[in-house]
C-alpha cells in the first residue's frame, strides 16, 4: 500500500510574494492575483515561488488567510503551476495523511491548492477543506483544465490515502489485505479515469502535466504513453507541461537498448568546460543518475568509486545530478573524493535537462554504455545488477 505513495515526489512548489508599495510598470505587467474562499479551512497556505532561490533552510512564505477567505497578489516571470499548502502540524494538518506513530506522512497530492500562475492570470478559488483539499481554480482556460482533472483525481487519490492510514492502525492481517485489495483496486480505477480524461481533452495543458506524471512514476507502458501523447493537440506545443512529455517520448525511443546515446555536448559540468560524450568512444560508460538528496544514491556512491578505480583503465564513470547546487555537489565530490566527472541536469526546457532526455523515472537510474557509444541496458534503483554486468563485459 505504501507503494502508491511513496513516489510523489512531487517537490512542493508554491507561490506568492508581497507588493511593494512603488511597483514599477514592468511589476505591474506580470501581475497575477489569486483569491476565494476555502470553506473549512483554517490557517495560512504556504508556497515556494518559482522565480526565487531556495535551501532547505530557506522558510516558506504565506498567503494569508481569514476565516477560509484570502485575497493576494504578486508577481511571476513566466507560466508556472504552483502548489499552495495548509500547515502540517496545525488545524489544518488533517489534510495530510499521517500514518499511525506520527512520523511522516502519505504525501497525496490531494493535500494542496494547485493552480496556474502567470502574468495578468486572475485566479478564483473555490471549495472546501474537509480531509483532503476539495478546492480548484477557475478563471482561464488552465486553470479551468486543472481543475476538471483534479475534481477527477483528488477524491480517489483521498481514499487511497485513507486507506493506507487505516492499515497502519490495523492489526488483522485479513483486514489489512481486504484493504489493500480496495486500495488496489481504486489505484486501477483511478489510472483507466486519467488515461480516458486526457484522451478526451486534447486541449488540456492539465491532461499533459498529468500525463507526464504517469510517464514518471511507470503508471503506464512506453506504447500507452505514446498513445496518450498523440492523443494531446500540437496546440499545446508552447506549453512547458506538453515540452516536458514531449522530451519524455523521445527519451523513451532514444534510450531504449541497443540504441546509440543520447548526444550530450554540454558546459553544464563544475569546472564549466564543455563535455562532449563521443569522446568517450573506445571505453565503457557508466551513466549514474543521481542526487544528495537521494539515500540510495548517496549510499551506493562508494561502490561506483571503487568499481571505478577497478577498471580506470577501460571504464569511464559520468554523474548527473538532478536537484543539487553546483557548489554543494563540488563541496560533497571533494569530500569524499568521487573524482570522476559530473554534469547538472536542467530543470527548465532546455537541451540540458539530461532526466526528461533520458526519461529517467527514478533515482538513482544507471545506464551502461559500450565501447561503440550504445546503450546496453538501463538499471533503476540500486546498482548491483549494474555492476554484476559491467564485471561480464569488462572481463
Amino acid at each position: 500500500m505504501y507503494k502508491l505513495f511513496k513516489n510523489i515526489t512531487f517537490l512542493l512548489a508554491i507561490i506568492l510574494v508581497s507588493f511593494s508599495n512603488d511597483i514599477n510598470a514592468q511589476d505591474v505587467k506580470n501581475t497575477f492575483t489569486l483569491k476565494g474562499e476555502i470553506k473549512g479551512l483554517v490557517g495560512n497556505l504556504y508556497y515556494r515561488h518559482p522565480d526565487k532561490e531556495y535551501t532547505r533552510t530557506t522558510p516558506p512564505d504565506s498567503i494569508i488567510v481569514v476565516d477560509g477567505k484570502f485575497n493576494f497578489s504578486s508577481t511571476i516571470s513566466e507560466l508556472s503551476q504552483i502548489r499552495a499548502y495548509p500547515g502540517f502540524n496545525g488545524p489544518d494538518g488533517k489534510l495530510f495523511k499521517k500514518p499511525k506513530g506520527g512520523r511522516g506522512m502519505f504525501p497525496v497530492k490531494c493535500a494542496y491548492l494547485t493552480f496556474y500562475a502567470f502574468p495578468g492570470a486572475n485566479v478564483t478559488v473555490t471549495g472546501e477543506a474537509t480531509d483532503f483539499m476539495n478546492a480548484y481554480p477557475n478563471g482561464d482556460k488552465l486553470n479551468n483544465s486543472l481543475a476538471a482533472a483534479n475534481k477527477l483525481m483528488y477524491p480517489m487519490y483521498n481514499q487511497m490515502g485513507n486507506i493506507a492510514v487505516k492499515n497502519t492502525y490495523e492489526t488483522d492481517s485479513v483486514k489489512i489485505k481486504a484493504n489493500d485489495k480496495q486500495a488496489e483496486a481504486i489505484f486501477k480505477k483511478s489510472i483507466e479515469a486519467l488515461k480516458k480524461h486526457i484522451k478526451s481533452n486534447p486541449n488540456s495543458v492539465a491532461a499533459a502535466w498529468y500525463l507526464n506524471d504517469l510517464i514518471l512514476r511507470t503508471q503506464v507502458t512506453n506504447d500507452e504513453a505514446e498513445e496518450l501523447f498523440n492523443s494531446l493537440s500540437t496546440n499545446l506545443a508552447e506549453y512547458p507541461d506538453y515540452k516536458n512529455v514531449a522530451e519524455r517520448i523521445k527519451g523513451i525511443k532514444a534510450t531504449a537498448d541497443g540504441s546509440p546515446v543520447p548526444s550530450i555536448k554540454t558546459t553544464a559540468t563544475l569546472s564549466g568546460k564543455e563535455f562532449n560524450i563521443s569522446s568517450l568512444q573506445g571505453k565503457y560508460v557508466l551513466i549514474d543518475f543521481w542526487g544528495i538528496w537521494c539515500g540510495p544514491c548517496v549510499a551506493e556512491m562508494p561502490q561506483v568509486k571503487e568499481f571505478q578505480e577497478k577498471h580506470k583503465d577501460n571504464l569511464v564513470v559520468v554523474g548527473i545530478n538532478s536537484g543539487d547546487t553546483k557548489e554543494k555537489i563540488k563541496a560533497f565530490t571533494a569530500k569524499n573524493e568521487y573524482e570522476w566527472l559530473q554534469l547538472l541536469s536542467d530543470k527548465a526546457n532546455t537541451p540540458d535537462n539530461f532526466v526528461n532526455r533520458f526519461n529517467v523515472q527514478g533515482f538513482p537510474t544507471k545506464f551502461i554504455i559500450d565501447r561503440r557509444g550504445k546503450i546496453v541496458k538501463r538499471f533503476v534503483g540500486g546498482g548491483e545488477e549494474a555492476f554484476e554486468m559491467l564485471e561480464e563485459l569488462l572481463k
